[in-house]
């Protein structure tokens, strides 16, 4: 019960933040238990980035469910993550589409994170061990790319991945962007969002 409560009053926060995220958005959040993707007890639910070892944090809900909004997944959407981590914002995306692949850099984080997956009954999320900047060009191309990362430069190699009208959410240089991959004569259009704090993406 108290997880419930918890969740309610975080779903509560994350609209003061912005009563134009979906209710379909926010459904998907309510069906995730946060609390199993941390270490600290009691912390599941506060509105606030948690670390989760290997130098990686795990977002902040609004965080989260703002960037989730953003891409307007539908159910026959293939999606791509780049950042698995906790695998918290891959789950809450698994709720909102069928077809879910995710790239982690760090084995063991990779690892750790596919059983915890697999024990809350996510099969529709596939995991990759590799290098975020280049994606999974193998079950390219994607409907949504969304990246957990910071990064210094838009990815040329993701936007390539995208089918055209495609759309990928990144921060990059301290502002969240939304980018739409057009036809190839204009590679891809940006929309600024806001400003945001991410562990950074590495390259290999």
């Amino acid at each position: 019960m108290a997880h419930i409560r918890a969740m309610k009053e975080m779903i509560k926060i994350i609209k003061t933040y912005d009563e134009s995220i979906s209710d379909r958005v926010l459904w998907a959040v309510q069906q995730v238990p946060r609390h199993k993707f941390i270490k600290e007890k009691g912390a599941g639910y506060l509105d606030t980035p948690l670390d989760i070892g290997y130098g990686q944090t795990i977002s902040q809900p609004f965080i989260v469910a703002y960037m989730t909004d953003k891409l307007d997944i539908r159910p026959l959407h293939k999606v791509l993550e780049i950042g698995t981590g906790s695998g918290y914002q891959a789950a809450i995306l698994a709720e909102m589409a069928y077809d879910i692949y995710s790239v982690e850099r760090i084995f063991k984080l990779s690892q750790r994170t596919e059983k915890l997956l697999r024990q809350l009954g996510y099969i529709n999320i596939k995991l990759k061990v590799g290098d975020g900047y280049k994606g999974w060009k193998e079950n390219a191309p994607y409907d949504r790319i969304i990246v957990t990362a910071m990064s210094n430069e838009i990815p040329q190699e993701l936007i390539k991945q995208l089918n055209v009208g495609g759309k990928m959410i990144i921060p990059h240089n301290g502002v969240l962007k939304l980018c739409t991959k057009m036809e190839d004569d204009v590679p891809y259009k940006v929309e600024e969002l806001i400003g945001v704090v991410f562990v950074p993406l590495v390259k290999g």
